[in-house]
């Protein structure tokens, strides 16, 4: 008897041991598990780049611009506190008449493939596009600069046709302009769907439709700076209300929005945290100026004066955006010319002169965001006497219709940078072919050539505030509403940059 009970207590107590084996095991794979995903970021985008060459890749929204932001670097950078610092370039020097900007490039850089980073990918690239038979999308957002020369291995010069204030930016935005590509990738031309770059993350894999994955740069330059993960994953996620979904369930760790529900809800979760910046810029309308309707600077101004940019603001982005009527900060001096919100009277009695039914077409993404500001247009126009009818598309698609001039009315942006008159010179300018609204001027030509050559950052605040001016009374180009950048994360997510120009930045970024 004695025997069997010393028996069942051994077979007990070896299961004991199993189990308190199985139970440590399992405890390990989990601790194995948490510390893998540890290494992984996942970050939801709603749009897929359209490529990272400058000149094939055409143009870089927020989204794919935080992809291009882990591989490729920049001449210059602001970094977390705002300050404007050498990034690829030690330092930038301008001479007295503001003509020329000499840059010491850094030294011992290298590109992902191992090839030294100098003065030849610098200028190369820059040459590159400025050259009007590469036909760049961007050129004459940059244009006002004449080239770039080598001087040595390490030093660029960069030369102007005039004084040119965005220059003290030193060519930091996030645009494909600004992005130093390895020349050699250029000339084999795999730069845009397999990017070489300096940055601390190498291109990995891009699944078309679905996601973009970096890894670690082992030799990245920039030592000093802690690079914590081992993979960023992009993963596109277009619908906002599924990047928030992914958010909260923890499929994803951050995301870029702009939908107020969403950032007022996750201001309310202990698990998320928002993080915002107000910016220049905003959202726009463009009113085609060569499709009828639009061609009548009187249904355009209606159009502005049935858009109510402050009830919009209000309700449907909970006041997470701003109101803008210059889309700069203009310390309150700017008489901006801006048409009354929601003034329908006004706008019924330029209907009425015209004398005839206005009818004009609205193409806006296919989005939950981009239904709702077709649903609040055709109201808000109504009251005004005019018929909106709404036409979706998805991303590409959307692009490709405006570029083509397929449209009459669509939204658009312009983004947020130090220095909005670029993309106010190119989208208003004459004989620009970004100018996307065809609106031609030549009063405004004059007034956007004072901009641009102005010698002074208060001459050129003048100068923008007198186009934005005419640009609101004119109505080629609305309001939608003014740019405050909000990005939701995990709690425990850490070491995010400000969001420059909506961009979100985690590059440097860890888990707490």
């Amino acid at each position: 008897m004695m025997s069997n009970t010393w028996s069942r207590l051994v077979r007990i107590g070896r299961l004991a041991m199993i189990g308190t084996v199985l139970t440590g095991a399992a405890a390990l794979l989990a601790a194995g598990a948490a510390e893998a995903a540890d290494k992984t970021l996942t970050v939801g985008i709603e749009q897929e780049p359209t490529g990272f060459d400058a000149v094939k890749g055409r143009v870089l929204g927020e989204a794919p611009a935080s992809v291009m932001l882990t591989m490729v670097d920049r001449l210059m950078a602001y970094d977390a506190d705002g300050k404007l610092k050498g990034e690829l370039a030690e330092s930038m020097t301008a001479s007295e008449d503001g003509l020329s900007y000499i840059f010491k490039l850094r030294r011992g850089v290298k590109f992902h493939d191992g090839t030294d980073f100098t003065a030849n990918d610098v200028v190369a690239h820059y040459n590159r596009i400025l050259d009007p038979a590469n036909k760049y999308v961007g050129l004459l957002f940059i244009n006002a600069i004449k080239g770039a020369e080598k001087i040595d291995d390490h030093t660029v010069r960069i030369d102007l046709k005039h004084p040119w204030q965005p220059m003290r930016d030193g060519l930091s935005a996030f645009s494909l302009c600004c992005f130093i590509p390895s020349a050699k990738a250029v000339a084999a031309d795999t730069m845009n769907r397999h990017p070489v770059g300096t940055g601390p993350y190498r291109f990995k894999e891009w699944r078309g439709g679905d996601k973009v994955v970096v890894e670690r740069n082992p030799d990245y330059w920039n030592k000093d700076a802690k690079v914590y993960f081992d993979e960023i994953v992009f993963k596109l996620l277009p619908d906002q209300q599924t990047r928030f979904a992914a958010l909260q369930s923890g499929e994803i760790d951050v995301a870029w929005t702009d939908r107020g529900h969403s950032i007022v809800q996750a201001r309310n979760d202990p698990k998320l945290a928002v993080y915002s910046r107000n910016g220049e810029g905003g959202g726009i309308f463009f009113l085609n100026n060569s499709k009828p309707p639009l061609d009548d600077v009187r249904v355009r101004r209606a159009l502005s004066l049935v858009w109510d940019q402050k009830y919009y603001v209000e309700s449907q982005l909970q006041n997470t955006q701003r109101v803008t009527r210059s889309g700069f900060d203009d310390g309150g001096k700017c008489d901006s010319g801006y048409l009354p919100d929601g003034d329908f009277a006004a706008a019924k009695k330029l209907v009425g002169e015209i004398g005839k039914p206005i009818e004009v077409e609205l193409v806006h993404t296919a989005t939950q965001r981009g239904r709702e500001l077709g649903l609040l247009w055709q109201q808000l126009a109504k009251r005004g006497g005019i018929t909106i009818k709404l036409k979706p598309l998805d991303q590409l698609a959307f692009v490709g219709t405006v570029f083509k001039n397929d449209y009459q009315m669509a939204g658009w942006r312009i983004a947020d940078a130090g220095d909005i008159g670029p993309q106010l010179f190119a989208l208003l300018l004459s004989k620009s072919p970004y100018n996307l609204a065809h609106y031609k001027d030549p009063e405004m030509d004059k007034l956007l050539m004072a901009m641009r050559t102005a010698e002074t950052p208060e001459k050129r605040k003048t100068a923008m505030c007198a186009v934005v001016r005419k640009m609101n009374q004119d109505a080629p180009i609305l309001w939608v509403s003014g740019r405050t950048h909000n990005a939701i994360a995990k709690k425990t997510l850490k070491g995010l940059r400000p969001l420059y120009q909506g961009v979100v930045d985690v590059r440097f970024a860890r888990f707490d």
